[in-house]
């Protein structure tokens, strides 16, 4: 019970972002908001203007996220016109807000540093208009601040939800610092209420409490809803099934009372579970998944539909209706695919960002320390004529050339460490290349796991049944049905282990040892995982795989880590070639890689081949020179076939070698020393 109670707590009951501000402080009714909008249509004045679709866009917050984007981005767009700092860093907040429940989660990031710089910045708090809106603050810095520690909110649980847990613990703190400088209960409600997720249940608890204290004493009633819902899904964990629905109802009103469409798809979704899975009442669980479904119609929010039809399908089930239930549950996984293949493509897209944001603050530090080794040369270079001078005076030449040397010894070591860097960047571009594959590989055993947990502990409920009435033959049947369901955990759960195992081998420095490997596993692992990582960056691309290993060779000794770095680099670079040939509209084209290993004498070959446009001889001859590519700007390095011809050649004492026909195809071999 206890674990399928968590299944549920996080996939039936996701909790999202409120909005970053309280829309009671701009709230307006349709009536209000449809006159708003006819006077958008006369009104000649940017500050009005600008103020009217902020309050349209807090309007349409709960209903229509797109519509509450165009408005927020016609106030970002009047308050750079003004130069109104505060009001543009609170809209850059609000549309940063909305794109990431979007699913945009790179523009809901960059919208959000945006106003976290504009708000960390005092010079702003200078000459704003009508101040007082955001927050109802006192004063300018109240103002900003305030501003501020709400963008953190959003920021945090971005970051938490991408996987940066410290940097978005991080901002969450910095959340509640403001909220207690400026004792802010609006503020640190909306802290505690976003930060029960990572805790214990207890703890949990303890947080949504806080929560409900600080925004009944600053009367803020918009997050009541969701706290409450917290509160309820806490009782539910800890099977107090009484206390859970005691709160769940208490959350409906309140979401009721202030038309929290986010707040009451939640709640309804904790009641359709108590009512289906606990207290067995198929027709009350159908009245609350009908209502998560209304809403999902008023919202069009994936995610929203997807929790009815979660619902839907757990309800039909009970009822042994099993069209409507299998109907239910296709929709269920198809929106799930969908969305987890969206949220794989985000991830791997985040990462490659913050990975070209650390290139480019390289590239300027790099810059930095070119110029002042410039500054520095020109230094020397007098100093040594000086010295040279002295020397022709003094005929000290000896003195002269010691030192020259220890100049020398000076640049190969700087040389040395330049190249560590390089190799280092390369490495971290095949491990960007890693993540959607490795990401993808990984959930089919974590299905399973899911999958059978949630069996075995039905299984236990029938078991116990089955005791209570004294059939132990049948309660034996039923354990053995267990058993074997721990084992095919225990079998994925391996699986698992194995790939983040081989993910985390890529990544760490390599030990340079040589130690026994299954080439064959070594070479069919780094195939799928380089196809499903450019799967899941281009949904479109398809290739046919094809592999050919020689069972005779058996493992041999090299570096694991290095090898696999060099046949992921091959893979990917092919996989690159057939897609490009592939678009550009070959009559009856089927894009193939294939990959085979060979024992010959005392050596083992690998060949990676592919049948894409071939390689023209004019540049055969530079393709494992540094730095050299034919992709386009910023997407190679040109160091992946280099770095790779010395990994065969000095590492390992093997042959890397390359045959091509132009418009036929290429063919790379590995050639190593038993």
């Amino acid at each position: 019970m206890k674990l399928l109670l968590l299944i549920v707590t996080t996939v039936l009951l996701p909790i999202f972002a409120e909005a970053q501000f309280d829309p009671n402080w701009a709230y307006i009714d349709k009536s209000t908001a449809d006159s708003l909008k006819r006077s958008l249509l006369t009104e000649k004045n940017d500050t009005v203007l600008m103020a009217t679709n902020r309050s349209i866009g807090f309007y349409y917050q709960e209903t229509k996220l797109d519509s509450a984007l165009y408005y927020h981005k016609k106030q970002i767009e009047l308050s750079k016109k003004l130069g109104l700092k505060m009001w543009l860093a609170d809209a850059y907040s609000q549309a940063g807000y909305l794109l990431y429940f979007k699913g945009n989660i790179l523009g809901g990031y960059d919208y959000f540093k945006q106003a976290e710089a504009l708000a960390k910045d005092e010079k702003n708090e200078k000459s704003n208009w009508h101040y007082w809106v955001f927050s109802n603050s006192k004063s300018l810095r109240e103002a900003r601040l305030s501003i501020l520690a709400m963008n953190y909110n959003g920021l945090g649980i971005l970051l938490q939800n991408m996987g940066e847990l410290e940097k978005g613990k991080e901002a969450m703190e910095e959340m509640r610092r403001l909220g207690e400088i400026m004792a802010n209960g609006k503020i640190l409600s909306t802290y505690y209420g976003n930060t029960t997720r990572q805790l214990s249940i207890d703890s949990a608890i303890q947080y949504s409490k806080k929560a409900i204290q600080y925004s009944d004493a600053a009367n803020y009633k918009i997050n009541r809803g969701n706290d409450l819902n917290a509160l309820s899904r806490q009782f539910l964990r800890k099977n107090k099934i009484d206390s859970a629905l005691h709160y769940a109802y208490l959350s409906a009103a309140a979401g009721e009372e202030q038309k929290s469409l986010r707040a009451l798809t939640a709640t309804y979704a904790t009641l359709a579970f108590i009512q289906a899975t606990i207290n067995k009442n198929p027709d009350s669980a159908l009245y609350y998944s009908r209502k998560i479904f209304s809403i999902a119609e008023t919202t069009q929010t994936a995610n929203d539909f997807r929790s009815a039809y979660f619902a839907l399908a757990k309800v039909f089930a009970l009822k042994k209706n099993a069209d409507s239930a299998l109907l239910y549950e296709q929709l269920y996984s198809n929106l799930s695919d969908s969305l987890n293949n969206d949220q794989i493509k985000q991830l791997t897209e985040f990462q490659k960002s913050a990975f070209a944001a650390q290139l480019e603050l390289k590239k300027v530090n790099d810059e930095k320390t070119a110029y002042q080794n410039k500054i520095t040369l020109y230094g020397i270079l007098g100093a040594l004529a000086a010295v040279c001078i002295v020397a022709l005076i003094l005929f000290r030449n000896n003195r002269q050339k010691q030192k020259s040397n220890k100049d020398l010894e000076s640049t190969l070591s700087n040389l040395k460490s330049t190249q560590s860097q390089l190799i280092q960047s390369e490495k971290m571009a095949s491990l960007g290349e890693l993540t959607a594959g490795i990401a993808h590989e990984i959930q089919n055993p974590l299905n399973f796991v899911n999958n059978f947990s949630e069996v075995s502990n039905e299984l236990i409920d029938e078991m116990n049944t089955e005791l209570d009435k004294g059939d132990i033959n049948e309660a034996k049947a039923i354990a053995e049905d267990v058993k074997q369901n721990l084992e095919k955990i225990n079998h994925h759960g391996k699986r698992a282990d194995a790939i983040v195992k081989g993910m985390l081998q890529h990544s760490r420095s390599s030990s340079g040892v040589k130690e026994p490997t299954d080439i064959n596993a070594l070479c069919d692992e780094y195939l799928r995982l380089s196809y499903h990582g450019l799967r899941a960056k281009d949904k479109s691309f398809n290739a046919t795989m094809k592999t050919d290993f020689d069972n005779s060779i058996g493992n041999i000794n090299i570096i694991p880590q290095d090898i696999g770095r060099v046949v992921l680099n091959l893979l990917t670079n092919a996989f690159y070639v057939v897609d490009e040939k592939m678009k550009t509209g070959v009559q009856n084209y089927e894009p193939t890689v294939s990959i085979s290993t060979k024992k010959v004498g005392d050596k083992v070959e690998i060949k990676v081949t592919d049948n894409g446009n071939g390689i023209p001889q004019n540049v055969l001859e530079k393709i494992f020179q540094p730095f050299f590519t034919t992709k386009p700007t910023g997407q190679g390095t040109g160091l992946g076939l280099s770095l790779g011809y010395d990994i065969i050649t000095k590492g390992h004492g093997g042959e890397l070698s390359v045959e091509t026909v132009e418009k036929e195809g290429s063919t790379f071999t590995i050639s190593l020393p038993i």
